[in-house]
């Protein structure tokens, strides 16, 4: 009976064979897993180093353009009120114009006192509306 045991234990089973065998495929795998995930982080350092290159070179002639433009130059020189002189008074006079129409609310809506309030969905009232019927 030692003779039979003996010879069982030196062949290896096949369960233990196949064990091994995905123990080796998985480590292969995974070394080709990081061999690829080395690849692409290789080509995504590349791919920021070139894009920040591209923007330098954007920047670059950017800047370029404005001190070749003379477009550009009255633009930037232009006071920072964001309107001009011209139009202020423009505005100035159209707001004086119209300050006869003002409430003391300062709304330019008038109001008139005498419209029939208006009653919403819920019947409650909530306003006046000018009274067309004539």
């Amino acid at each position: 009976m030692a003779l039979i045991s003996a010879t069982n234990t030196a062949t290896p089973s096949l369960q233990s064979v196949l064990t091994k065998n995905r123990l080796a495929q998985a480590r292969q795998q995974a070394n080709q897993a990081e061999a690829n995930a080395e690849d692409l982080r290789a080509r995504a350092n590349e791919a920021e180093q070139e894009a920040a290159q591209s923007q330098g070179r954007v920047q670059a002639l950017s800047r370029q353009q404005q001190q070749n433009d003379p477009t550009y130059r009255q633009k930037a020189s232009r006071s920072e009120g964001g309107f001009s002189p011209q139009t202020q008074e423009v505005l100035v006079t159209s707001y004086a114009a119209s300050a006869t129409n003002r409430t003391a609310t300062n709304s330019a809506l008038k109001s008139d006192a005498f419209a029939i309030p208006v009653t919403n969905s819920q019947g409650d009232l909530t306003g006046r509306i000018v009274d067309l019927r004539a």
